[in-house]
């Protein structure tokens, strides 16, 4: 079971870098090759993305994954742990 605060982490840093790239949720979803319907669950936080979709949509935005977990709510969140 994921804990839900990192799973807001990981929603919202997936949207924050799809409005980054400006790109819609369809945009994205077609250019990660995941479902535009999964995609909106994990943006909604009803879905945890596995890493393996993390990395897909990181290849749909053009990132690596280092750069994906590169920011600071991520880092505050793992100095708690």
């Amino acid at each position: 079971m994921v804990d839900k605060e990192f799973r807001k982490i990981l929603c919202n840093r997936i949207i924050a870098l799809r409005k980054k790239y400006k790109l819609k949720q369809e945009q994205l979803a077609l250019q990660s090759g995941i479902a535009k319907g999964g995609l909106s669950e994990i943006e909604r936080c009803k879905k945890t993305p596995s890493t393996y979709t993390i990395a897909k949509i990181c290849s749909g935005l053009g990132i690596t994954i280092d750069e994906f977990f590169a920011f600071d709510e991520i880092r505050n969140y793992m100095d708690k742990l």
